[in-house]
């Protein structure tokens, strides 16, 4: 149990942390009622340390606890002469342990992650927002996305031709 002020410290994570940020997923697909299959966190960390394009943070407490985290993909235009090379992250997943909710730590990790964007330059910062986020998402800026933005949802299925 988390002391009232025990201090939380939120860090980039390191190949060290493999296992504790499968852990926190596996909480978290706990919690979201998934199955869990055999040998899912030995996957879930070797994939995680393969992964070179996904920036994480990791929260913790005073004894190296983890508590939550957050992390996301960076894509990055390559520069033109017609504009400057520009940024954004994909915040695909921020998570708190149900035991440490309620002290603020998902709103530092956010903000440690909106703190590192703005330091290396990166312009947006995207996610998707589960009903119960967006009052935090919210509080720290977040908003529906311009009127210029186009998605394309892919199918495993063919194109038509044409």
């Amino acid at each position: 149990m988390l002391e009232p002020m025990e201090p939380v410290v939120v860090r980039p994570a390191e190949p060290r942390d493999a296992f504790a940020v499968a852990a926190l997923h596996l909480q978290a697909e706990r919690e979201w009622g998934q199955q869990i299959p055999s040998g899912f966190l030995d996957s879930l960390a070797d994939a995680w340390l393969r992964d070179r394009s996904r920036l994480t943070w990791l929260a913790e407490d005073a004894r190296h606890n983890p508590l939550g985290a957050a992390h996301g993909t960076l894509a990055r235009k390559l520069p033109s002469p017609r504009r400057t090379s520009t940024a954004w992250l994909h915040l695909g997943f921020l998570y708190v342990t149900k035991e440490a909710r309620g002290r603020g730590i998902g709103e530092q990790l956010l903000r440690t992650v909106l703190d590192w964007c703005e330091a290396e330059g990166v312009e947006r910062v995207q996610l998707h927002a589960v009903d119960e986020a967006r009052p935090l998402y919210e509080r720290v800026g977040f908003g529906p996305p311009s009127e210029g933005l186009l998605e394309l949802r892919l199918s495993r299925s063919p194109r038509p031709a044409g």
